[in-house]
């Protein structure tokens, strides 16, 4: 009975603390203006950290294109009416898929200017920690201009960064001095940023404060390595996942053949 009573006001003391923990942070999810359908970048911001990770619209995804068993075998197709039962087939495996993989999540320190990766590379069963030192951002020049994101007062900003100009749109209805991919040093959350063509940048479709989502665990476990040496290996997983499709799409062609006969 005395273990029952403690694992119950256990129980209560990690309800508070995470309650407690959500009040204090911010979630907003950007969509990226470069793949503006296939999902969000979304990030936690509290006063210490920031974490973010990425949503997945496996929906768009599927809608560039999935296999489809026709009279002619094995195809691929991008007619979500006609073919809606095997689209839904298709998003369906795809989620599962994605969901039995440990998702990257990324976490950055305020007070720092390193963003750490928490990456399971799923070929080799290891966890490793991906390090990149970002640039600072200290020369940002606030203009005059003001717009309304989501409900919040953003005035404009300009830097010159990575050999392009962006502009920035950040709010100080939000207790955060920060914004996606980096991009920080505003009195302020920047709620949209684009570079001076707006084919690079980050937009807010949602703002939730209080946060009242999950929030992802950042693990702190593995091999520490650098963004390049984890590109490298990225690559090789790409190719090794291109060279499965490429086998899985033959199989069903053959498949596709014997039964036609």
């Amino acid at each position: 009975m005395k273990n029952l009573a403690i694992l119950f006001l256990c129980a209560i003391i990690s309800f508070k603390s995470l309650n407690a923990q959500n009040n204090q942070t911010c979630l907003v999810k950007y969509k990226e203006y470069k793949y503006p359908t296939l999902g969000t970048i979304n990030y936690w911001y509290n006063q210490e950290k920031v974490i973010s990770t990425k949503e997945p619209n496996y929906k768009a995804m599927a809608m560039r294109g999935f296999p489809v068993l026709t009279n002619e075998g094995m195809t691929t197709q991008t007619d979500t009416i006609k073919y809606n039962t095997e689209f839904n087939e298709f998003v369906e495996e795809n989620k599962q898929a994605m969901g039995k993989r440990q998702q990257p999540v990324y976490m950055k320190l305020m007070s720092e200017d390193l963003i750490k990766m928490d990456y399971y590379y799923d070929y080799v069963q290891k966890n490793y920690i991906v390090l990149d030192t970002i640039e600072k951002m200290d020369s940002w020049e606030i203009l005059n201009d003001s717009a309304t994101i989501l409900g919040f007062k953003c005035q404009q900003a300009t830097i010159n960064y990575k050999q392009d100009k962006y502009y920035a749109w950040f709010t100080t209805q939000l207790p955060f001095n920060a914004g996606p991919e980096g991009f920080r040093g505003l009195p302020g959350l920047i709620l949209k940023v684009s570079n001076i063509s707006a084919k690079i940048g980050y937009e807010a479709v949602e703002v939730q404060y209080p946060n009242k989502e999950k929030i992802p665990v950042f693990k702190n476990e593995g091999e520490s390595i650098s963004r390049n040496q984890w590109l490298i290996m990225i690559n090789e997983r790409n190719k090794k996942m291109y060279e499965s499709m490429n086998n899985m799409m033959d199989q069903l062609k053959k498949q596709g053949a014997v039964q036609k006969q």
